[in-house]
């Protein structure tokens, strides 16, 4: 995959205190772009990469995410690492509120950055939206339902977009993870080969590569990795 520049592009990295979102952050900031990460609450200072600003906002605030789209030009690129998870249990012990959290911390969040992003993208003729899906979306086997429908529901929410958009300056994407090598899967998880889980890094590359101004054919895709 080539290098990307993005020198003199705005980016907006929705979810940037956390492992994956601050992994993306600072590779789109490494590739020259101007980036402002953003989480429920701006990260403490020792946590803030160089090179990153950071603003608040509840992406679950319909007029939070709006004003937030407001309040600057139209970004180049909206990426959206903002996600909870579940771990699988048996259907007959569903957790009603376990449900509607992973519906709203996956899929509201998303579907709302897409309203908001989509609103000022197509007032300005251009933009990159990428989002977070998972293997769990997908493949049921051994997931969480909670978890599982709430993803799937961002890959249809990807789809969707992306057809409102077709033929503009915007596309809509997401890059859909198997597991994530970072703290928190390490400690759910510790008995795991953790040497040969996906990389924050490598991963990045791949939310540069379908944010990048020569990926304007790709539209719609859902990118393993």
């Amino acid at each position: 995959m080539p290098e990307q520049n993005y020198a003199g592009r705005s980016v907006l990295v929705f979810g940037a205190a956390g492992a994956l979102g601050s992994g993306v952050a600072a590779a789109f900031a490494a590739a020259g772009a101007s980036v402002t990460g953003v989480d429920k609450n701006e990260p403490p200072g020792e946590r803030q990469l160089p090179g990153v600003s950071y603003r608040s906002a509840d992406v679950l605030a319909d007029e939070a995410v709006g004003a937030l789209l407001d309040s600057a030009p139209s970004p180049w690129a909206v990426i959206n690492t903002v996600g909870g998870f579940a771990p699988h249990r048996p259907l007959t012990g569903l957790d009603r509120g376990e449900l509607t959290g992973q519906l709203e911390l996956n899929l509201v969040s998303a579907a709302l950055i897409t309203k908001h992003a989509l609103r000022v993208m197509q007032a300005a003729g251009a933009g990159r939206i990428v989002h977070t899906a998972s293997r769990a979306g997908v493949v049921t086997k051994g997931s969480g339902f909670a978890y599982s429908v709430s993803k799937l529901g961002v890959l249809h929410l990807v789809s969707m977009a992306a057809d409102d958009v077709r033929g503009t300056g915007v596309t809509v994407n997401c890059v859909v993870p198997s597991i994530i090598d970072t703290p928190a899967n390490r400690a759910a998880m510790r008995s795991a080969n953790h040497d040969a889980w996906p990389k924050v890094a490598d991963i990045a590359r791949t939310y540069l590569f379908l944010a990048a101004p020569e990926s304007g054919l790709v539209n719609g895709a859902a990118v393993p990795v």
